[in-house]
């Protein structure tokens, strides 16, 4: 287990849309290059909020009330997003520059 330094996360992070394997099914969460945040969840919830980097990873604090905590770990050939609060692991199946799903989207 390999855990991204700050450096790694500044490049990976800001201005990209990370592709998120829940299950078999994508996610999205775009990261502006502020800090604002939004994400669509694979069955049409969509989520905005507010990201910062922090101590081993970052936090998202969704408008929702709800917090992700979030690390990411590097193996070879892949980086998985593991929660800091819960024994939650997803795999990030990709990342894409800039907004590329378009999003915040009005939920379905």
């Amino acid at each position: 287990m390999a855990i991204l330094d700050q450096a790694s996360l500044r490049v990976l992070i800001a201005g990209t849309t990370h592709v998120l394997d829940r299950n078999g099914k994508e996610a999205y969460v775009y990261f502006e290059t502020g800090n604002r945040a939004h994400m669509l969840l694979d069955d049409g919830e969509t989520r905005k909020g507010s990201w910062a980097l922090a101590e081993g990873g970052y936090v998202v604090d969704w408008d929702n009330g709800a917090v992700g905590r979030w690390t990411l770990d590097h193996e070879a050939g892949s980086i998985t997003y593991v929660n800091q609060d819960r024994d939650v692991r997803v795999r990030l199946a990709g990342i894409l520059f800039g907004n590329a799903k378009g999003l915040p989207r009005a939920a379905r």
